[in-house]
């Protein structure tokens, strides 16, 4: 028997659940099939000689397997409306509405998104689906019940997620990457790359990248090999490939050239405090730890800035730039007073 799917308004419909609304879980399930929306079940348009399954759109959990069982179920018995789920959820297979009725509750998929504790089986549930999806496609995931992956993130066969990820959006894992303990959101992960502990958003890091414990992209993009460790964050930013921050660094609104390298303490002054400004660091540089460069600041290639040094003018190719107060070398403070007592008894 051809069957006709309604789907019926609800306000609960456009609520997001790991990535998709429960409307949109629903359409997909079914998109195979003759679909229409009405705003209530009486406005079901029920011909004869079809099964129509009537399915408010804050039922996400709702399969195709679960519609054609309750169909078997009509046909078997003779059944002209079966109600599906509780007394209010409304859902319903309908082939002849004069016939008689017949409850089909032996499904936990009708369950209507009407309050807290409906909304966290509904998350449960959808999560172990995706999370079953992407164990039977080939990726390693190290512990199901400490992972939640979005349904519009794509994840690879070889990838590899250990606990506590959180992957959001449209985010991409390719095969051979690893994500440990780590937020994803819109980011891409290139092969054979690893993130741990980290924070990223709307960023992508290249084959065999390092990026981690600890660390924050923002609109980063990250080349290949490259490094990027503990307490660094990189903002609305490039990375070239071979790049590398070990730690405690910001770099902001800037471009970085391969081979680079940023020590410890560099800040890129993006913000004069009322715009921002970017900073261009050439290949090979070498930049010491606890540099400010000021921006808007260009560093050609191959150029060496010391530690300590404020960078705010423009820096040739393969020059050497210090600039930082002279040391002062004084006597201990003890051997400062002996002599200031001996001078007073002179």
């Amino acid at each position: 028997m051809k069957i006709k799917i309604w789907f019926v308004e609800s306000s609960a419909a456009r609520q997001v659940i790991l990535g998709r609304s429960a409307e949109e879980y629903l359409t997909r399930e079914f998109a195979a099939y003759e679909c229409a929306k009405v705003r209530c079940a009486e406005e079901c348009v029920l011909e004869e000689g079809l099964l129509h399954a009537v399915i408010p759109l804050d039922m996400p959990l709702v399969t195709e397997e679960d519609v054609l069982r309750g169909a078997e179920y009509v046909k078997k018995h003779s059944i002209g409306v079966l109600s599906l789920g509780g007394g209010e959820s409304c859902a319903k297979l309908v082939s002849a509405a004069d016939g008689r009725r017949g409850y089909f509750l032996t499904s936990p998929h009708f369950v209507k998104l009407d309050g807290a504790k409906s909304a966290a089986l509904v998350y449960n549930q959808l999560k172990e689906r995706i999370l079953d999806r992407l164990l039977a496609s080939g990726v390693r995931i190290a512990d199901v019940a400490n992972t939640v992956v979005d349904d519009t993130a794509a994840i690879l066969p070889g990838a590899e997620l250990m606990p506590f990820c959180r992957i959001e959006g449209e985010s991409v894992v390719e095969e051979g990457a690893r994500v440990e303990g780590s937020f994803l959101k819109d980011s891409r992960i290139c092969r054979d790359a690893k993130v741990v502990m980290s924070h990223l958003v709307s960023s992508r890091v290249g084959a065999r990248s390092e990026i981690g414990p600890f660390a924050r992209l923002r609109g980063a993009e990250v080349g290949e090999g490259c490094r990027v460790g503990d307490f660094v964050e990189i903002k609305n930013s490039s990375f070239a490939s071979g790049a590398k921050s070990a730690h405690l660094a910001y770099i902001g609104d800037a471009e970085v050239g391969e081979e680079s390298n940023i020590g410890c303490g560099t800040v890129f002054c993006n913000y004069d405090g009322s715009r921002k400004h970017r900073t261009s660091v050439g290949k090979g540089c070498f930049i010491g730890a606890n540099v400010n460069l000021v921006a808007p600041v260009r560093v050609e290639d191959g150029a060496f800035v010391a530690a300590g040094t404020t960078v705010t003018e423009d820096v040739a190719s393969g020059a050497f730039v210090i600039g930082r107060s002279r040391q002062q070398v004084k006597p201990p403070r003890e051997k400062q007073k002996q002599t200031s007592r001996t001078e007073k008894e002179d």
